[in-house]
């Protein structure tokens, strides 16, 4: 849960949610977004990646293999992501924050 997250002494520095919607987001009056990715970067998450749509389990997998391998090989994380989405190029996985 979000609250969860805010109560950390730190936050994680990268954090990838590789499963369902949680990177969607909801806008409330006053501009405020709501959301578990919004609650992460508002704690100090330097890089979340997150689905904005539901996401196929079987695809999802490859995908982040390919992820996780380019990360080891020390690409930053926006432009692994872009990479790894090649093989499976309607996936809706977004990085957000600073990469």
């Amino acid at each position: 849960m979000a609250y969860d997250i805010h109560q950390l002494r730190s936050a994680p520095a990268h954090v990838v949610l590789s499963s369902c919607d949680v990177g969607q987001t909801v806008v409330r009056n006053g501009d405020e977004i709501l959301g578990f990715t919004a609650a992460l970067l508002y704690s100090g998450t330097k890089t979340v990646l997150s689905s904005v749509a539901s996401v196929d389990d079987g695809a999802a997998v490859d995908v982040m293999a390919a992820y996780h391998r380019g990360l080891r090989q020390g690409y930053r994380p926006a432009r692994t992501l872009a990479d790894a989405t090649l093989i499976q190029p309607l996936m809706p996985f977004v990085c957000f924050g600073s990469s």
